[in-house]
């Protein structure tokens, strides 16, 4: 089954549940798989559908910090909704521990030792890090190994 059978699966499944938050987040999984697939011409892979998926919860989490700002709880709630499901369609990133191993070992590696080495260890981490772990992330625990 592909991933874009699966979601249709799923998306029919929370029809017949009627719940409508969810069969709204399936609906616009189903849109980007469908629209990624005639862009690129071929089916979606695992790490373009984990892309996809973590493209979407980006825009969640945006969209909740702008309605705190102003001042829009309801629609803040709707969107954190949104996220915890979109959650449960990404893989897990890695913990700050294993990207802590990851860097202090490329630290040693590269013989990197001051923060203005961070942008050579930036660019290979998030090569081999890419959809594991958010740049941001990695560049809070790389400063942090640099100082």
């Amino acid at each position: 089954m592909t991933i874009l059978e699966d979601l249709r699966a799923k998306l029919k499944d929370s029809m017949i549940a009627k719940d409508e938050t969810r069969t709204g987040v399936l609906r616009m999984l189903v849109s980007a798989v469908k629209n990624f697939e005639v862009e690129k011409m071929k089916p979606v892979t695992e790490e373009e559908f984990d892309a996809i998926v973590k493209k979407q919860m980006k825009e969640r989490e945006e969209s909740i910090n702008d309605f705190e700002k102003g001042n829009r709880p309801e629609l803040a709630k709707a969107e954190k909704d949104e996220l915890e499901i979109l959650k449960s369609f990404a893989r897990p990133e890695l913990s700050d521990d294993e990207v802590e191993k990851f860097i202090s070992l490329k630290i040693k590696e590269m013989n990197l030792s001051s923060s203005k080495d961070i942008g050579k260890l930036m660019g290979i981490a998030m090569k081999e890090l890419k959809g594991k772990v958010s740049g941001d992330r990695v560049k809070a625990i790389a400063e942090k190994l640099l100082k």
